[in-house]
């Protein structure tokens, strides 16, 4: 799989620059390096945090020749990743973020049904936290077991923070325009209370993406009790109420249609006004509750309880026996017709698209206007005749709502006898989500009728269309429920332990964890395609899973570390993929079962005056995985629900950082990534229509093999210069390479079905398996801060930066093939891209007293 002719030259350089730096250095005088105190508890314990992060080693050199490796900040590479790599859309490793254990005060918030971090519902926190602790692969925690991408735990106590005041505004062009922030704390005071408040806000209106806008606040209490030298009481309650108007990807074809690279069907206008159809709004609360036992300076008892609930929706646009109101619909676009031969129709559907709004975008005016014109008769509700006054509607927008209850309790024990380190813990969720439908706009009509218009001409009974047998016929008004309605339940409980050990030069940690996990729907209507398994609830489904993992460092001296870490865990599979169709029915899906993780690595860590150093390689397998897509199909006329079982990936690679001080002043950096993400296996896959029970296929052999993951480019590198000024001022500049992008493939175009009608040797054939490799390219952001004191008590700060320089439009940072696809016409259905933003800027100014 490895190319390494494109790489070659790259990779020597890095470790010519890399290998000459840590002999230039051999020769210096050790000197002492101090502590970050991150941990008040854990570091005077004084015992070794063993990872392969490569960050800072908090170690006193100058008393210990072969120190502990302790690291508590965030390594160079993982820098890089997040503040310039995030453009890109470069995921660390290749992985996704269920990999990556997310925590506040120890407290795991990755999602029971999805493995996921919900960052749009705590965004805001990073605004409140004075300390985050991150830790790349699979080194130790202390927290619980985490995954082969680690963990990252934000410190919201407000016994942690600083005490004082602070006030933040910030304007940038991505996202948002203007963002404003007050903070208060007044650390721990002398009756043992200490409390932090935060009002944080945001807003910004087709920013940078045309039809876009964002509105987001944080509103934060941290209240702490110290009731004596061994006891704490902590509080955390924070909200995130959000509202953000998206964009889409599209076809080439249209962004060279309108001549923008960040062309937005999701927009439209109505009244003359803009009006984005794909709105998603957030208001979930969170509560946790701490109490922190301390009985000597050897333990620590960490117990919490904690509770997120509240509602996520987001909006989209239904019909029902209309044509369809996406502007960049297959039949809309030019190439529809020029493909048939049709040029003149061609070109003047290429007017249009150039000169109309209303062509190129959602025409709202036009389908409030069908809605108002159709008048449809339904029996007098006081049987008096006939009533004809009232507009169904053919268009709707719907509300797709989430309402989440998530409550859990986590305890965690740490203790210290002697050179050995032991953590145990319990975790556990009661884990409820409400999904349903609301109907947000009638766009000019008086009702919408609830049902199934895909099951409406399948002659099987009067109730199969009804998406609800027990109201037939139902007219839906604003704000009522329709469609489907029902929960996904999870209890979840996990118990783990694990003991680092110190002697001589080496450092070692082995860790065990047992979980267990129950699911199950509940509908609460009756659908007329499946009366009898669409309410109540389903068959219970119980995994029992566990994971193991160790690690091993060598001191090879106060500077030089060798490090290796293994993983071995598996764990439950995406619930949506447990189900064939859950909003209507309780069917649970074939051959999903647990999907186990395989992951270790070695690293090489050199800790200089004025140097640091780390090289890396990981290999990571993920195996057993489910998916689940869902995508119109035109031979079946219906939504289908696509199924992949037994899908196994591949993430291995190199990482390499160096960090060199010249003169005090001057600071080089230089990083350096590659992986490669890609399918070891042919999965096999099954498909259900979604309007009748009938099973397209089942295990159907994908031919996967070889092909790589896409969505994230699997080469990165960066070299950047800094110069930190005698009088806190600091500017910096930073080129960013990246490569080996490829688009996400379509499964059912990798079967055998696909390729049967051509004969061996057509070139079409590549056209149908082949997968694309998006175009390499760079980037150059630079970032500025100065710092001034005044009195001696009050700081203001000024801070910004420009992110790719040279305002670069043309690079594609997505593309995926669509499901949907035309065997005959391969053009038909385009694949869709987006295109990495162009020059964009921040700028933050702050004043603390």
């Amino acid at each position: 799989m490895i190319n390494f002719t494109k790489i070659k030259s790259l990779l020597c350089l890095a470790l010519l620059f890399f290998a000459g730096t840590i002999f230039s250095q051999v020769s210096q005088a050790d000197s002492t390096l101090t502590s970050d105190p991150s941990d008040s508890l854990d570091n005077s314990f004084n015992v070794p945090i063993f990872n392969s992060t490569g960050g800072d080693i908090d170690s006193d050199l100058g008393q210990q020749e072969s120190s502990s490796l302790l690291q508590s900040s965030r390594d160079l590479f993982s820098q890089f990743a997040i503040f310039h790599f995030n453009a890109a859309r470069y995921r660390i490793r290749g992985y996704s973020t269920e990999n990556l254990s997310m925590m506040l005060n120890g407290i795991d918030i990755n999602s029971p049904e999805t493995g996921f971090a919900a960052f749009g519902e705590w965004g805001g926190l990073f605004n409140v936290a004075p300390f985050s602790e991150y830790r790349l692969g699979n080194g130790a925690s202390r927290y619980g077991f985490s995954g082969p991408a680690g963990y990252n735990n934000i410190d919201t106590k407000a016994s942690s923070a600083r005490k004082g005041t602070r006030i933040a505004y910030g304007t940038t062009n991505r996202t948002y325009r203007n963002r404003l922030t007050i903070s208060h704390s007044t650390g721990m005071m002398q009756n043992g209370w200490a409390l932090k408040l935060v009002v944080s806000g945001s807003s910004g209106n087709q920013v940078y993406i045309p039809g876009t806008y964002s509105q987001g606040n944080t509103f934060y209490l941290g209240l702490d009790k110290k009731i004596n030298n061994k006891h704490l009481l902590s509080f955390t309650g924070y909200v995130s109420p959000s509202e953000f108007a998206g964009r889409t990807s599209a076809q080439l074809e249209a962004y060279e249609l309108t001549n923008d690279h960040y062309y937005n069907r999701a927009w439209g206008l109505q009244d003359g006004k803009v009006r984005n159809s794909t709105v998603r709004k957030t208001i979930r609360p969170t509560f946790m509750v701490s109490h922190i036992m301390t009985p000597n300076n050897t333990s620590k008892l960490t117990t919490s309880l904690f509770g997120n609930f509240g509602k996520s929706s987001v909006t989209g646009i239904n019909w029902n026996n209309s044509p369809n109101p996406q502007p960049d619909y297959y039949k809309y676009l030019p190439s529809y017709y020029y493909n048939q031969g049709l040029t003149e129709q061609g070109d003047a559907l290429t007017a249009l698209w150039q000169n109309d709004v209303n062509t190129r975008q959602i025409n709202w005016d036009r389908l409030i206007a069908m809605n108002q014109a159709n008048i449809y008769t339904i029996p007098s509700q006081a049987g008096q005749g006939l009533n004809t006054t009232d507009t169904r509607s053919r268009y709707i927008v719907e509300d797709r709502v989430e309402d989440l209850k998530n409550f859990g309790f986590t305890s965690v024990y740490n203790k210290r006898i002697e050179n050995l380190f032991l953590s145990a813990g319990i975790n556990g969720n009661i884990y409820r989500n409400h999904k349903y439908k609301t109907l947000n706009d009638l766009l000019g009509g008086t009702f919408w009728l609830d049902y199934d218009q895909f099951a409406q001409n399948l002659g099987v009974s009067s109730t199969f269309p009804q998406n609800n047998i027990n109201n037939p016929d139902q007219k839906i008004y604003k704000g009522d429920k329709f469609g489907y309605d029902f929960n996904i339940n999870i209890n979840r409980a996990q118990a783990w332990g694990q003991a680092e050990y110190s002697i001589g030069k080496f450092d070692m940690y082995g860790a065990l964890a047992l979980s267990t996990m129950q699911v199950w729907r509940e509908g609460f209507v009756a659908n007329g395609k499946f009366p009898t398994t669409s309410q109540g609830k389903s068959e219970l489904i119980s995994f029992m899973n566990y994971g193991v993992k160790g690690g091993l460092t060598y001191k090879i001296n106060g500077r030089n570390f060798l490090l290796a870490n293994a993983n071995f865990l598996t764990r439950p599979p995406e619930v949506n993929t447990m189900f064939i169709s859950p909003e209507t029915r309780n069917d649970i899906t074939r051959g999903v079962t647990s999907e186990k993780v395989t992951s270790y690595e070695f690293s090489y860590l050199a800790k200089y005056p004025g140097f640091k150093a780390r090289a890396t390689y990981y290999n990571t397998s993920i195996n057993n995985q489910s998916n689940m897509r869902i995508f119109w199909h035109d031979l079946y006329n219906a939504n289908v629900n696509y199924f992949l079982t037994g899908l196994n990936e591949k993430h291995q690679g190199v990482e390499l950082t160096v960090e060199k001080t010249l003169f005090t002043s001057h600071i080089l950096q230089g990083v350096f990534g590659y992986g490669q993400y890609y399918y070891t296996n042919r999965p096999k896959a099954q498909a259900w229509q979604t309007n009748n029970n009938t099973e397209l296929y089942t295990d159907k052999t994908v031919y996967y093999k070889n092909y790589y993951i896409g969505g994230t480019p699997q080469l990165v590198s960066a070299f950047t210069y800094k110069y930190m000024g005698k009088k806190f001022w600091n500017v910096s500049a930073t080129i960013n390479y990246f490569g080996e992008l490829y688009t996400q493939i379509n499964p059912d175009r990798r079967t055998e079905d696909a390729v049967a009608a051509y004969v061996d040797g057509d070139p079409q054939i590549n056209d149908v398996v082949g997968q694309q490799k998006l175009p390499d390219f760079y980037t150059v952001n630079l970032n500025a801060g100065k710092s001034f004191r005044i009195k001696g008590k009050y700081y203001l700060n000024f801070n910004g930066g420009i992110n790719n320089l040279l305002n670069n439009q043309s690079a594609l940072n997505l593309g995926y093939e669509q499901m949907r696809w035309d065997i005959g016409q391969l053009n038909r259905f385009q694949n869709k891209y987006q295109y990495m933003m162009g020059l964009t800027y921040r700028v933050n100014v702050s004043f603390s007293f």
